[in-house]
C-alpha cells in the first residue's frame, strides 16, 4: 500500500490509496487495444457484406431489364418501342364505376411513367375490352376491321388469336419510324431523317395502337387495380410477357404460379417504364442506360 500525506486546515492528515498492480493495464487502455484490433475486421466486414449486396442487385436489375427488354419480333439493332404519340383510352365490357375504375388506374400509371394522354375527344389508339368469351369477340372484331393487327403475317395472327389460355392477351401494332441501311457499302437513308453512325440507331420503334382482351373466366382471381397494372405494364412496353425476370418482384408475375402474387405494380415495374420514357430511343447504348436508371432509382427508395 502507498501512503500518503494530504495537509487539510494545517492538520496532517494520513490517506491509504490502493496500488495497481504490476502489468495491469487500465480499461481505457484495453479497450483501447481491443477496438483497434477487432474493429477494421468488422469494418471490413461490413463493406464486404455491402458490395456484395450492391453486385447482387446490379446483377437482378440487368436480368430483369434484359428479359423484359427481348424485343420480340425485332432485332437488336432496333430501339425499345414505347409511345411517342398521345394516348386516347377507351374500355368496355364492364359496369361503368369500374370503367371509370380502370381508366383512372391506367391514366395515372401512363403519366407517372412519362407518356402522353390525348386531350379528349379523340381517335382510341390503347383499347381493354373486358369479356367471358374474348374468342368470338377478337373474331368478329377482326371480321369488321382488318387492319386490327397492322401488318402482320396470317400466321402471326392465327397464333394470338389461338393464344387462348392467357387470361389477358394484349397486341401492339408498331411503327418501325425512321429507317435506313446500305447498298454497295454505302449508306442509303429510308427518309430525311435517317443518320449514318454507329452511334445512332435508325429504326426507332413506336406504338400506333394497343388493344388488351380480358378474360373474365381465367383473370377473375385479379383484382381490377391488378388487372390494369398488368395491362399498363403491358402496353407501355413491348415487355415479353413470357421473359425470365429472375427473382424481380413483378406484376408480370400475376399470371404465373405463386405463392404470393403480386399486388400491383411494384417499384421495379415503376422505375423500368419511367426509364423506358426517359432513354434516348437513338441511342445504342438504350438498354444499358435503362439499367442504369433502374438500378438507381431502386437503390434509392431502399
Amino acid at each position: 500500500m502507498q501512503h500518503r500525506v494530504i495537509r487539510r486546515m494545517g492538520a496532517a492528515v494520513r490517506t491509504t490509496m490502493p496500488t495497481r498492480p504490476a502489468g495491469v493495464a487500465p480499461i481505457a487502455a484495453l479497450c483501447g487495444m481491443l477496438c483497434a484490433s477487432v474493429a477494421p475486421t468488422a469494418r471490413a466486414d461490413s463493406e464486404a457484406s455491402v458490395e456484395e449486396q450492391s453486385v447482387s442487385l446490379r446483377q437482378r436489375v440487368d436480368v430483369f431489364v434484359r428479359g423484359v427488354t427481348r424485343n420480340p419480333g425485332f432485332s437488336d439493332s432496333e430501339s425499345l418501342a414505347r409511345w411517342n404519340v398521345p394516348i386516347c383510352l377507351f374500355a368496355a365490357g364492364l359496369p361503368e364505376e369500374d370503367l371509370h375504375t380502370v381508366s383512372a388506374r391506367l391514366t395515372q400509371i401512363i403519366s407517372a411513367a412519362g407518356a402522353s394522354m390525348a386531350r379528349e375527344p379523340c381517335q382510341p389508339n390503347f383499347s381493354i375490352i373486358v369479356t367471358a368469351d374474348p374468342d368470338r369477340v377478337l373474331e368478329a372484331w377482326y371480321a369488321r376491321n382488318k387492319q386490327l393487327f397492322g401488318d402482320a403475317t396470317p400466321a402471326q395472327i392465327r397464333r394470338f388469336l389461338d393464344s387462348g389460355s392467357r387470361p389477358i392477351r394484349v397486341w401492339r401494332n408498331i411503327d418501325r419510324g425512321r429507317q435506313a441501311g446500305t447498298r454497295l457499302g454505302h449508306f442509303v437513308p429510308s427518309d430525311n431523317n435517317a443518320e449514318s453512325s454507329s452511334f445512332v440507331r435508325n429504326a426507332v420503334l413506336g406504338f400506333y395502337s394497343v388493344f388488351a382482351v380480358v378474360d373474365t373466366n381465367l383473370a377473375s382471381h385479379a383484382t381490377l387495380n391488378q388487372q390494369a397494372d398488368y395491362i399498363a405494364m403491358a402496353g407501355l412496353s413491348n415487355v415479353d410477357l413470357d421473359a425470365d425476370i429472375g427473382s424481380a418482384p413483378s406484376i408480370l408475375r400475376l399470371f404465373v404460379a405463386s405463392p404470393a402474387p403480386p399486388a400491383g405494380l411494384s417499384s421495379w415495374d415503376a422505375a423500368f417504364m419511367n426509364a423506358l420514357y426517359k432513354s434516348d430511343q437513338s441511342s445504342r447504348s438504350q438498354r444499358h442506360d435503362i439499367v442504369e436508371r433502374v438500378l438507381s432509382e431502386i437503390s434509392h427508395s431502399k
